[in-house]
């Protein structure tokens, strides 16, 4: 029985991360277009990336948007699942499955009622509204990965710097933040990945003048097709598979299953 799942496991893996594997191997092919097999490898797509001032830009905002949001998202998750935790607060279930919300919404319909909601009020190809619609997506990510983390915490060594004379907020910043630091780095980690990678809502909510990488990468294929793509893909595999490393390293895995 064990052999078989371990073999199922396998044939799934292998499944999953084949198509991975292959774009990586075009990303380092000379010829402009898919091919593979091949006997030549060149790192003529990866320097083409560079050389193509859209993939850049788009990058810059992608990183500068997802650090925003999730800092953001991060920040506000970390108090209002604090509240949840350590209070006896009327409707808290509620609450809970308020904030877990956003990942029952299909991303299509988000999308069209973000687009609704932003040009209602002036914010559509608007950095501001981009990171606010990204703020709602990316929060139920780092609320499980938060809330997992302050479960962890006792009660009595908050009591106890209360009873020495700390205040609320100060046995939060000195006692509580530092305990729960690795839950709320896992949180900030996977909220950056989510809002880096989004795409579906993204595309509805943003226009010619803030295209981040997905959404450039997704315009380019309707345009063209070449490695140059794959190289692209490439990279963001690669920034992905160390933060996922990272998240290992923390335990962030262990805390969202919890």
């Amino acid at each position: 029985m064990r052999t078989g799942l371990k073999l199922f496991n396998g044939a799934m893996a292998v499944f999953m991360l084949a198509p991975l594997v292959i774009v990586v191997l075009i990303s380092f092919t000379p010829e402009e277009y898919f091919a593979l097999p091949t006997t030549r490898w060149s790192l003529r797509w990866y320097r083409e990336v560079f050389h193509y001032p859209g993939f850049v830009d788009a990058f810059l905002l992608s990183l500068r948007l997802a650090l925003l949001s999730a800092f953001v998202a991060t920040g506000l998750t970390f108090l209002a699942v604090y509240a949840l935790v350590r209070f006896e607060l009327p409707g808290r279930k509620t609450l809970d499955g308020f904030f877990m919300s956003p990942l029952l919404v299909p991303a299509v319909v988000f999308g069209i009622a973000m687009l609704q909601f932003l040009n209602l009020h002036g914010l559509y190809n608007n950095f501001w509204g981009l990171a606010a619609a990204h703020i709602v997506i990316i929060v139920p990510f780092a609320a499980r990965a938060i809330m997992a983390a302050l479960h962890e915490v006792p009660h009595q060594l908050e009591w106890a710097a209360m009873s020495l004379g700390a205040g609320r907020l100060g046995t939060i910043w000195r006692i509580t933040l530092p305990l729960a630091g690795r839950g709320v780095l896992a949180g900030f980690l996977f909220a950056f990945i989510i809002s880096f990678d989004e795409v579906t809502t993204t595309i509805f909510i943003t226009g010619p003048a803030y295209q981040t990488l997905p959404v450039r990468v997704y315009n380019y294929l309707t345009d063209q097709i070449d490695p140059t793509i794959a190289a692209v893909s490439s990279m963001l595999i690669l920034m992905s598979f160390g933060l996922i490393l990272v998240l290992d390293r923390i335990g962030g895995f262990k805390s969202l299953g919890r």
